[in-house]
């Protein structure tokens, strides 16, 4: 049976905070094409990001029963649609002056799902007022809506609306709070000795997280989530898995985490998918490779020649790790030591960029100074270029020298020299790891790369750009997007050890380039299961049962290949990653989620 109407709840509608909001964004189409103008969001008010994510729309169906709300529940709903391709319905809910009392929600769910949130705080209050308000609009919305509805909640944030709410329900958990937590804790969540008679020994003996151990929910699921202050969210997370008429997570590897710390199986494993067919073709993106290329390498030669000279006119190669500030989540840990090991091996330089947004106060004067010593450098050579043609051509059609004119002209310019000077002042220095001045002091990125014995020296082989900061065409540094930067590197490297799918990957891929995840990524496991490895241009590295210490060693070799892979063989690879990802096209996974809400129609 087809519901008419879905309904999709999330805290990142129109709200941009991780990789929900591209899973969401991207679907948008998909759902659209099934449900129309029946396909509604419901996302939280942020007043900022409103701005650019959302437009209002003042006359719609649901007038009345938005004033009913705020007038006698404090509750303030907005209606317009979601500024993304497709542009789906979007009503935008704010709580913060919700009527109901906190802490009356609180004891009401302890009452009935047995969530204990006394001592929790506004990170479990916000989005709980928030969700409380959404399941009220959707008692609303009941009057409202012709034919059956679904609604699809995301996350823990929005479980409380499936609570209060009269349709039938899907839940789907992206990563699970609990295994988050370990993982980023730096322990592993499942795969234990299966007999630990105590927590220390429970935690003595984890060995690697995602197989299945039926003690740990039973035995270890509130001690472990209070230890590591995500009680009051796994409990609702785990009464959402629990009250749902369906529930879902987006990947096998998170599927078998999910039945180990919540107790309970998905009914439906629902991938991520992409729209690779909006990304420009492998044919302009070659094109594009060239123009971005050049000018990361002009960056590089700001950043690193006025200190030594650095090889840029072959075919250098790039590699960049990008995503959430997780150290040992998504594998800096791994990927900083498998560079260390290759800065200690014979071969062609390779450069590094490192974007991983962190809490930063400003560039540092000294890259800004090198890249304006850069730019004086190039107006003054594009400045000479009319007239040194002109010159050129006077000088070779009459038979002149052209050593003495450039000896005189060139060699022999005193503004040139200066600016030259000036540019290489710091000859015999290092330059900096980081880019920008961080607003704290020790940082674990940095002091792991020291650790590896890497130092931007001249000899090193490895050299590392640490851009703590969102990549945007308007700033002072590389000055250019996300998309551009990974379509002027060689190959993005993504070793987590918690990854509940992977987007960067498939991005990384569907902008042309090579690829690297894990097979502990749900998206790395895909990849596993539908295709041939040794010819696909997205290797997955084995962190599975697999030491850190092994796990570097191995990414290591396998940045080697990317190294020495020959130019045809990285064309092939990259359009043998290109068709990799195009089977991630919500055209193809978009259906799982059809199947979830069909189901969920089923229910009682």
């Amino acid at each position: 049976m087809t519901p008419e109407n879905l309904i999709e709840v999330s805290y990142e509608v129109a709200n941009k905070v991780g990789g929900i909001y591209q899973v969401l964004k991207s679907k948008a189409g998909k759902m659209k094409e099934r449900y129309g103008e029946n396909y509604i969001t419901i996302g939280y008010y942020d007043e900022e990001k409103a701005r650019t994510d959302f437009a209002t729309r003042s006359s719609h169906r649901f007038q009345d029963i938005f004033e009913e709300l705020e007038k006698e529940e404090g509750i303030k709903c907005s209606f317009g649609v979601w500024r993304i391709p497709h542009s789906p319905n979007c009503i935008l809910v704010d709580a913060s002056n919700l009527v109901k009392d906190v802490n009356d929600i609180k004891t009401e769910y302890w009452e009935e799902y047995n969530i204990d949130s006394l001592n929790s705080g506004p990170e479990f209050e916000d989005p709980l007022k928030w969700a409380y308000a959404i399941g009220k609009l959707l008692e609303k919305l009941e009057e409202k809506l012709e034919g059956d509805t679904v609604v699809h909640a995301h996350e823990w944030l929005s479980v409380p609306a499936i609570f209060e709410s009269p349709f039938h329900s899907v839940f789907t958990t992206h990563a699970t709070v609990l295994g988050r937590a370990l993982s980023n804790a730096g322990r592993d969540v499942v795969n234990m000795v299966e007999k630990a008679e105590s927590e220390e020994e429970l935690t003595e003996n984890v060995k690697h997280q995602y197989t299945r151990l039926s003690d740990i929910e039973k035995s270890y699921g509130a001690s472990l989530a209070s230890q590591y202050g995500v009680k009051a969210r796994h409990q609702m997370e785990k009464a959402g898995a629990r009250n749902c008429d369906v529930f879902t997570t987006v990947s096998k590897v998170t599927a078998e985490e999910a039945h180990a710390v919540l107790g309970v199986e998905p009914d439906v494993v629902l991938p991520n998918g992409f729209n690779v067919e909006e990304f420009p073709s492998l044919e302009e993106l070659a094109y594009q490779h060239k123009r971005k290329k050049d000018r990361m390498k002009k960056f590089l030669r700001a950043y690193f020649e006025p200190y030594y000279d650095v090889e840029l006119d072959d075919d250098p190669r790039f590699f960049f790790i990008s995503g959430r500030y997780e150290f040992h989540n998504k594998g800096l840990d791994v990927f900083i030591d498998a560079l260390g090991e290759m800065n200690q091996r014979e071969g062609d330089e390779i450069f590094v960029f490192v974007f991983v947004p962190s809490d930063v106060r400003g560039e540092k004067m000294e890259v800004l100074e090198n890249l304006s010593l850069y730019d004086e450098l190039e107006d003054y050579i594009d400045s000479m270029i009319p007239e040194l043609k002109n010159d050129m051509l006077d000088l070779i059609t009459s038979g002149k020298s052209v050593t003495d004119y450039f000896n005189e002209r060139i060699t022999n310019s005193r503004e040139l020299e200066m600016i030259r000077q000036n540019f290489h002042a710091k000859k015999g220095g290092t330059p900096p790891i980081c880019a920008y001045n961080l607003n704290y002091e020790h940082d674990e990125v940095i002091e792991r790369i020291l650790e590896n014995d890497m130092h931007n020296r001249e000899e090193d082989r490895v050299k590392i750009v640490f851009y703590p900061t969102y990549l945007s065409l308007g700033d002072k540094m590389l000055s250019m997007s996300y998309n551009d930067a990974i379509i002027a590197t060689s190959a993005g490297i993504f070793p987590s050890y918690y990854e509940p799918w992977g987007y960067t990957p498939v991005e990384t891929a569907a902008n042309g380039c090579l690829a690297l995840t894990t097979d502990l990524a749900g998206f790395g496991q895909f990849v596993q299961e539908n295709s041939d490895i040794d010819k696909e241009g997205i290797k997955v590295l084995e962190r599975k049962d697999v030491s850190d210490e092994e796990a570097a060693e191995k990414l290591a070799d396998m940045l080697e290949e990317f190294t020495n892979y020959s130019k045809t063989e990285i064309t092939e690879r990259k359009h043998n990653a290109r068709k990799m990802v195009q089977k991630t096209s919500w055209s193809i996974l978009g259906e799982n989620y059809f199947e979830a809400h069909d189901k969920a129609m089923e229910e009682d």
